[in-house]
């Protein structure tokens, strides 16, 4: 399933209805939402159709948004950090499709990647998974 994934501010009341807005004026209807927003960064994964209009209208009113089958995780952002993560990978044979830092803060980094083998990616980096389910 592609997911829509937007990396939001903190706390900022009003996130959720502005992108809820932005997609019903559209009549764009939203199948499934996650919300985790943990006072350094919201992270909101859409499964939203027609998808590629979505993810369109949510770009252009200025959101980070990212389109694929995503594995978003939480690591400490230490030199060393993400070799830690990208060595789990070497000995299973698993290929890094596509990685993003995408919020960097507070000693903290968010990381959205895919793979070759999300399914067994997922089990390797299960402590480090934002959405432990999905």
């Amino acid at each position: 399933m592609r997911t829509i994934v937007l990396i939001t501010p903190p706390d900022r009341p009003g996130t959720l209805a502005e992108i809820a807005e932005k997609l019903g004026e559209s009549m764009i209807n939203i199948s499934n939402i996650d919300v985790v927003d943990d006072h350094i960064h919201g992270i909101v994964r859409i499964i939203a159709e027609p998808h590629d209009e979505a993810l369109r209208l949510l770009t252009e009113a200025g959101f980070q948004a990212v389109s694929d089958d995503l594995i978003t995780i939480r690591i400490e952002d230490v030199p060393g950090g993400l070799a830690k993560i990208a060595s789990r990978f070497t000995e299973p044979g698993i290929n890094i499709r596509s990685l993003r830092f995408a919020r960097r803060d507070n000693g903290w980094a968010t990381v959205l990647l895919s793979t070759d083998d999300d399914a067994r990616a997922q089990e390797l980096l299960r402590e480090f998974l934002v959405f432990p389910n999905g």
